[in-house]
């Protein structure tokens, strides 16, 4: 028998802890396993305690209230019509938001699945009907899982940073210096939300989206970063576009 006729050998499978160790070192890996188990509700979990986390911290050190009068602050516009309410009603106001805010933030888990759950469908139509990949649903809902694993990472540096600055000086959109919208003044919102698709954790996660869908289907590495990047970059126009109304 030729050499070319040998049978292969199989691949040996991944433990759970194997999947999140190479995710980080070795991402291809992880990925190409997705194929034999789709499973993603450990990064799931791990990115719901871990918002979990980052939530009870900014509920205990920053304040909800403080988080919300920042932005505020920051979009002029927003500033301007806060300032000319009545002191009742901007109270009222200010009371809803912030209550608003903490029913969502420590609704980590629920929003942390939709979010799952909906870019898991963008890429399945945007790669099936654009490219021809033909990827499968549970298999993308585990490449979108362990892709937004470095959030957990993104989340435990910012815990750190809320202990270590004043609650008036914290800017929940931008907490770090990770990415060049840090340094833009907040009197510029919507360049400050478009630079966010360059952050580095963005960056991050769009790289490992993009090994996931090469790895499970014949679409070439560099093109599905391209159009996962070109997907970030819309949400952030959008965002920034938003954001400075």
């Amino acid at each position: 028998m030729s050499p070319s006729a040998l049978p292969e050998e199989p691949v040996a499978a991944l433990s759970e802890g194997q999947r999140l160790l190479y995710t980080f070192t070795a991402p291809s890996k992880t990925m190409a396993d997705l194929r034999r188990n789709a499973s993603w509700w450990v990064p799931w979990l791990l990115i719901s305690v871990a918002s979990l986390a980052f939530c009870f911290t900014l509920d205990k050190k920053i304040g909800w209230g403080q988080v919300m009068e920042t932005q505020i602050q920051a979009n002029p516009k927003s500033a301007e019509k806060m300032d000319r309410m009545q002191p009742e009603q901007r109270e009222k106001i200010a009371k809803i938001q912030e209550i608003s805010a903490r029913v969502i933030g420590y609704a980590a888990p629920v929003t942390t699945l939709l979010l799952l759950v909906v870019v898991a469908g963008v890429l399945l139509g945007v790669f099936n009907f654009g490219f021809g990949a033909k990827l499968q649903f549970k298999e993308l809902m585990g490449v979108v899982a362990y892709g937004y694993l470095p959030t957990i990472l993104y989340s435990l540096l910012v815990i750190l940073i809320m202990f270590l600055v004043e609650p008036d000086v914290f800017d929940i959109k931008n907490p770090i210096a990770s990415g060049p919208a840090y340094f833009v003044p907040s009197t510029m919102p919507f360049l400050k939300g478009v630079l966010g698709a360059f952050d580095v954790f963005t960056l991050w996660q769009v790289f490992l989206l993009a090994i996931g869908v090469s790895q499970l289907s014949k679409v070439k590495k560099g093109m599905a970063f391209a159009v996962i990047f070109a997907l970030v970059l819309v949400v952030k126009f959008v965002g920034g576009a938003v954001g400075s109304m």
